[in-house]
């Protein structure tokens, strides 16, 4: 995995603790884009795992 990813996990798992009631803060926090990181909580899955 890499450090990215691991971002996105981070802060997938923020969100889903509550940590961050907002996307947009959690995504600012980690410094990752909001629209991957809405994508991911939607379901879709990291590009590199698609290949």
């Amino acid at each position: 995995m890499s450090n990215r990813e691991d971002l996105i996990q981070l802060a997938i798992t923020d969100l889903k603790s509550g940590a961050f009631t907002s996307q947009r803060k959690a995504a600012a926090k980690y410094k990752i884009p909001r629209s991957t990181l809405a994508s991911r909580l939607a379901g879709s899955s990291a590009a590199r795992a698609g290949h």
